[in-house]
């Protein structure tokens, strides 16, 4: 019995000393049975961004008559392009092997039952650049290394984006004053914010394959034009009413 209060005179030594320390968290509560007044509002933010990292794939394919010897080629390709991509600025740690296949090729012909004439192998790198006005260089350099088949450039824009914090500000804001507008319809005002949720910030990625694809033709300095992205946030705010 005396532990325990003890244990209960603590606790109120507690309580105190948060409240003369300025602790501002603020618990709003209501009478036993019946419900809080608060408004509750979605809100939209909506920014433009210019991306600032793309990405890339390349790779090589090999066609031989041996599985392992076919294999053996392509990775040997992927490395001298790796090794290129490497010398050409692009970090150790934004390559990426994101495949590799190896496929037997066969002959149908006359209806007879297939047989295996060979066999084709791929590798394929996927590649993160922070330097975007760059692409063109990193283009050329894969595919003078030997990469023969090449895919985007896809740009997007990082978590770290102060365009994604714009348009959570401005999603914020935005559900602050549909709530303003509720509030005053019903003869009240807003008040302190009593929760927030996220519910995503959407950035869509331009692609560029096709372009890519079609420019390799004629060598290097491939030109790429990054143009902007849409950046939209959404936002739920609770707000009490005043």
């Amino acid at each position: 019995m005396r532990n325990k209060t003890w244990l209960v005179l603590a606790i109120a030594l507690l309580a105190g000393a948060l409240a003369l320390g300025g602790c501002t968290t603020k618990v709003v509560t209501a009478p036993p049975g019946s419900a809080l007044n608060t408004v509750t509002a979605t809100g939209e933010g909506k920014s433009v961004a210019a991306p600032d990292q793309a990405e890339m794939n390349f790779g090589v394919m090999t066609q031989g008559a041996e599985a392992k010897k076919t294999l053996d080629d392509a990775a040997k390709r992927a490395d001298a392009v790796i090794a290129a991509l490497k010398k050409a600025g692009v970090a150790a740690e934004d390559i990426q092997t994101s495949g590799v296949n190896l496929y037997p090729q066969q002959d149908y012909a006359d209806g007879k039952t297939p047989r295996i004439t060979g066999y084709q192998a791929s590798v394929q790198v996927r590649v993160t650049m922070k330097e975007i006005e760059k692409v063109g260089d990193i283009i050329a350099a894969g595919t003078g290394a030997g990469a023969n088949e090449v895919y985007g450039p896809t740009f997007t824009l990082s978590e770290q984006s102060k365009s994604r914090a714009d348009a959570i500000d401005k999603a914020v804001a935005d559900a602050k004053a549909r709530a303003e507008v509720m509030a005053k319809a019903a003869g009240k005002s807003v008040g302190d914010v009593l929760s927030i949720s996220e519910a995503g910030v959407n950035a869509p990625p331009i692609y560029y394959g096709d372009r890519a694809k079609s420019d390799l033709a004629g060598g290097s300095n491939v030109p790429i034009e990054p143009g902007t992205l849409d950046v939209t946030a959404g936002v739920t705010v609770v707000f009490e009413l005043k």
